[in-house]
Order: C-alpha cells, then sequence, then structure tokens
C-alpha cells in the first residue's frame, strides 16, 4: 500500500513537471480558442486557415463552412452567417439563407463545403476557395462574401459546361484581371475578369487509377509561378500560366504549403517533415534539417529570416535564420495544425482540426 501511494506520488510530480515544462517551453504560444470538447459552444468544425489583415483584425475558415472572426487579436471569436448558394440561387421560402457559412438546408449535397484557404489580395479585395468548387469573393475587406462560380473548359454532355466540383485550395491573382486556383484531381482554374468567374479542367480519377492533388500555388511574378501537390508534384510556368512544366523536387512526399518572398527566395513544406529552399528562383532545391518527423501543412516567412511551419500532432517549427536551424515546439493537444499566417515577427497564429486557435506574441 504504502509502495503504492509513492508511485503515485511520483507519477503526480511528473505530469506536474511535464506541464511546467510545457508552459515554460512555449510560453509564447497562448491557446486563444480551446479545442470543440473543452469549449462546447456549439460552434464545431475542423479549422483550415487563418488569415490577419492586422495584428486584431483576423479571420478563421473550417468545415461546415464555418467562418469567425476577430477584432481583438483573437482573444475573441464570433460565428459569421455567409450565404454560399451559387448566383442566381432565390431566397429559400419562410426567410434568409441559412447560417454557419453554407446553403440552406437542402441546397447540392452533405450540407455546407468545407472551407479551405485564405487569400487576400490588399485590405478590401480576398478570396476564400472550399469543397465542391466553392469559391468566395468578398471586396469590402470581409465585411461581405459573394460566391463566384468554377466552370469546365470542356463541354460535358448536350454541349454545356458543368460546374467544378474538386476541391479548391491555392489561390493568387497575378493581375487586376488574372489569377489562378489549384485543386484536387489535377484542377487549375483561371480567372481573366477579376475574380468573377473561373474556368478550368479536373481530371476524375478512374477505379485503380492514382488521384493527383494539387495543394497550393505561388506567383512570384506575372509570369512566373508554382503548383504543388501530391507525390512530389512541383509544376513550373514562365507565359503567366499558359503552359506549365514539371519538376524535380528530389523528394515525392506529398507537397502541402509554399512561400516566396522574393523572386529568388522560397520555402516547399510536406509530408514528414520536408522543407526543401530554394535561393536562385527555383533552380536548385535543398531540403532543410528538423528534428520534427511530423508532416508540415502550411508554411510562411515574413522576411528572410524569420518564418514558421505547422503540421501534425501540433507540431510548430520556427525559424530566425532563414531554415538553416529550426526549433520545434506544441500547444497542448494530438490535433494537426493546418494553417498558419503571420503579420511580423512578433505575432503570428496557427489553427488545427479540433477547432483550436493559438497565438504567438514575443514576450517584451
Amino acid at each position: 500500500m504504502i509502495r503504492t501511494v509513492i508511485s503515485l506520488f511520483v507519477t503526480v510530480i511528473g505530469v506536474a513537471m511535464l506541464f511546467s515544462f510545457a508552459t515554460v517551453a512555449d510560453a509564447d504560444w497562448t491557446v486563444l480558442r480551446e479545442d470543440d470538447i473543452l469549449r462546447g459552444d456549439g460552434i464545431d468544425g475542423m479549422l483550415q486557415d487563418v488569415y490577419f489583415m492586422d495584428n486584431q483584425n483576423g479571420l478563421v475558415v473550417g468545415d461546415g463552412g464555418l467562418m469567425l472572426v476577430t477584432s481583438d487579436g483573437g482573444k475573441t471569436w464570433e460565428k459569421m452567417e455567409v450565404d454560399m448558394r451559387p448566383p442566381g440561387a432565390g431566397q429559400r421560402q419562410g426567410g434568409p439563407p441559412g447560417g454557419g457559412g453554407g446553403p440552406p438546408p437542402g441546397f447540392g449535397r452533405g450540407g455546407p463545403a468545407p472551407l479551405y484557404n485564405i487569400y487576400f489580395v490588399n485590405e478590401n479585395v480576398g478570396y476564400i476557395t472550399g469543397g465542391r468548387g466553392t469559391i468566395l469573393k468578398t471586396e469590402d475587406g470581409g465585411k461581405t462574401w459573394a460566391r463566384k462560380m468554377a466552370t469546365s473548359d470542356t463541354p460535358g454532355r448536350g454541349g454545356r459546361r458543368g460546374g467544378i466540383r474538386a476541391n479548391l485550395m491555392g489561390i493568387q491573382m497575378i493581375s487586376e484581371t488574372t489569377g489562378f486556383i489549384a485543386g484536387s484531381e489535377n484542377t487549375i482554374l483561371k480567372t481573366t475578369d477579376g475574380g468573377e468567374t473561373w474556368v478550368g479542367s479536373s481530371e476524375r480519377a478512374r477505379v485503380g487509377e492514382t488521384r493527383n492533388n494539387l495543394e497550393n500555388i505561388w506567383f512570384v511574378s506575372p509570369t512566373t509561378g508554382w503548383v504543388i501537390g501530391s507525390f512530389g508534384t512541383l509544376l513550373h510556368t514562365v507565359d503567366g500560366g499558359e503552359n506549365w512544366d514539371k519538376r524535380d523536387p528530389g523528394f515525392d512526399n506529398n507537397l502541402f504549403g509554399i512561400y516566396f518572398i522574393d523572386e529568388n527566395t522560397g520555402w516547399i513544406c510536406g509530408q514528414e517533415s520536408l522543407i526543401l529552399h530554394t535561393t536562385d528562383g527555383g533552380a536548385t532545391w535543398n531540403q532543410q534539417k528538423t528534428e520534427s518527423i511530423d508532416d508540415l501543412h502550411d508554411i510562411i516567412f515574413v522576411d528572410a529570416m524569420v518564418g514558421w511551419a505547422v503540421g501534425g500532432y501540433n507540431t510548430i517549427l520556427h525559424t530566425s535564420d532563414g531554415g538553416k536551424t529550426w526549433t520545434a515546439s506544441n500547444i497542448p493537444g494530438s490535433a494537426n495544425l493546418k494553417g498558419v499566417h503571420a503579420t511580423d515577427p512578433n505575432h503570428c497564429w496557427t489553427v488545427n482540426d479540433w477547432g483550436v486557435i493559438a497565438g504567438y506574441k514575443t514576450q517584451k
């Protein structure tokens, strides 16, 4: 009995020391929104991406059309209701469209589509991409959002062009009128009218075929851009997206995140904690070593030195020397961090698939 009590006491002390160490080690990261179970406020859903306009005003999106906004740096979050129905869809009988970022009951299949990626051109114009061909656009800094359509460039049965139903991921505008979206099933869409309409192709995998998903896109100039995706997919264009050539990154890992700070310097992150770095505009890609083994889903840099990458098991990697060394930390839990955004070297935010939002702020 005495031995049991002593063992229990040692275990409790050990757990307390573990949590004390985690608190000290991760002192700069604060959980701003607990996971769905602990919070229990009925606003549930995996979170996929985060974006902050400045250090106070931010937006997160996730599954089931979930959209949350903050105006106090992430201390409090409010659910934003967005009508995601296609252009021309009428009001449902008996009132305004349903909330929660989704279409009214009975519209489409499977309820509101998941939202995957947030991209702002400037302080007013921004886009959100999501599942089942979802494209949302704002022209007032995110106060209101309107659904835009994605259609196939190949006529279907009856000669009519059908809608694109792929999961849409990375998006970037290369001018006021022209932009691109990359998505699942080798989807690449293009707009030439300022994001009002999007046209492109999608290759659905047949039984027994391997599905290739495009995860993200980045243009370093109006003519030169990159697309990344499954199985080490790395596509490159030098003519503004008219043609895409395959490049070999040297790895066949799934690639998820890409970020360039100028035409020459960029990073790619992916499966099994892979981080690739280029200083010559993508002519060569070199692996940057980390102590992590978890998948990395997103990456961002605020300058040539300071950056973050986030991924599985709530892994957060931070560098202050351009990726020569990466320091790992975690927030509580074992979920997957999906998106990361920073406004400067002192402020960063991340979200995970348990509904958690965490913020980084340099202690002064």
